[in-house]
């Protein structure tokens, strides 16, 4: 396992006399692109100049860097908060709260080819559609037909691996396939051009749905505040500083993924840059922070897919209280 680790030796910096809080991090996925920010603030020294040693690790999926944090393994981790609504809907888990918003506008898509006709889910009616069955977006799909009125019975759905998934569109053997938008680059490399890919991403038609977030476990927020509220500023200028110079910024992964091309990982960052971190929303209000409006609305959409049984409130998934002061989180 990859394990990037931040000490004042490796900066050649000293911090004598300050203790060093340990946070152990897991990421959702892999260094890829998208992980920029979280890597910039490792190598820009933020996490040090909070007093922190901070190790991250990269993950397999939202449950498991859920599962991990709740077990304590992991002081903190980023995953789906969606998934984490159906987490805490157990009244037997850990209270894992999220501290922290990530994808400001979930990566859930619908990608299509423009000779497919498909322009919004409506069209989806008469079409066949490819949906690995473990994938995050499919898992949206019903309340992506619910709130368009999708009548599903006309919808064929064919169950497609994930491998196969982006060039089966290509080939015409499915009219559409559900993804995150950043898998559009997994359709152009199958030799389609850029003016033909179409991605409908969900939040733009009805979901209000957020995306990852940056998760604690509520004995470490307890126990350490400091180091949370530290860990969230030093990542959100992470952020900021990938916002600013996204090319400068993929090296921080180009030397932590050997196995990596440098000009999709770029691309990769720039597309969710564009579709998930930086929207209209986080121009306006700042990075980071949630309509908990939104947010109860959100739970009562996964609702439409998931049954509730101990249905959480949005206070039961989000807090603000670690976060910095809306100048210090404004994209600029």
């Amino acid at each position: 396992m990859i394990r990037v680790l931040i000490t004042a030796l490796l900066l050649g910096t000293s911090l004598a006399g300050h203790a060093q809080t340990n946070v152990r991090f897991l990421h959702e996925w892999r260094f890829e692109g998208h992980v920029a920010p979280f890597l910039v603030a490792i190598d820009k020294g933020y996490y040090q100049a909070e007093g922190l040693n901070v190790t991250i690790d990269p993950g397999t999926g939202s449950l498991d860097s859920i599962n991990r944090v709740a077990t304590k393994a992991y002081d903190m981790s980023v995953a789906d908060i969606n998934s984490l609504m159906r987490y805490r809907d157990n009244p037997a888990n850990a209270p894992v709260k999220a501290v922290m918003m990530v994808y400001d506008s979930p990566p859930f898509a619908i990608l299509t080819l423009k000779k497919n006709g498909i322009t919004k889910p409506k069209d989806l009616e008469g079409k066949t559609l490819g949906a690995p069955a473990a994938d995050g977006a499919w898992a949206q799909f019903p309340i992506l037909a619910q709130v368009n009125k999708i009548d599903t019975s006309r919808v064929r759905v064919d169950n497609v691996g994930f491998p196969v998934r982006e060039a089966l569109l290509a080939q015409g053997k499915v009219d559409a396939v559900t993804a995150f938008g950043s898998n559009a680059l997994g359709v152009k490399a199958q030799g389609v051009p850029d003016s033909e890919i179409v991605v409908l991403m969900m939040r733009r038609f009805g979901l209000d749905l957020y995306g990852s977030a940056i998760l604690a476990h509520p004995d470490f927020m307890k126990a350490q505040p400091k180091a949370v509220s530290g860990f969230v500023r030093a990542l959100i200028k992470g952020f900021q500083e990938t916002f600013r110079d996204p090319d400068a910024a993929i090296e921080s992964v180009m030397k932590r993924n050997p196995v990596a091309k440098r000009d999709i990982e770029l691309a990769r960052l720039k597309l969710v840059i564009e579709q998930s971190y930086v929207t209209d929303d986080v121009r306006a209000n700042g990075f980071g922070a949630v309509d908990m409006k939104r947010l109860d609305s959100a739970i009562d959409q996964v609702g439409i897919a998931f049954k509730f049984t101990n249905k959480p409130k949005a206070a039961d998934i989000f807090t603000a209280e670690f976060l910095p002061p809306k100048e210090q989180r404004l994209v600029k």
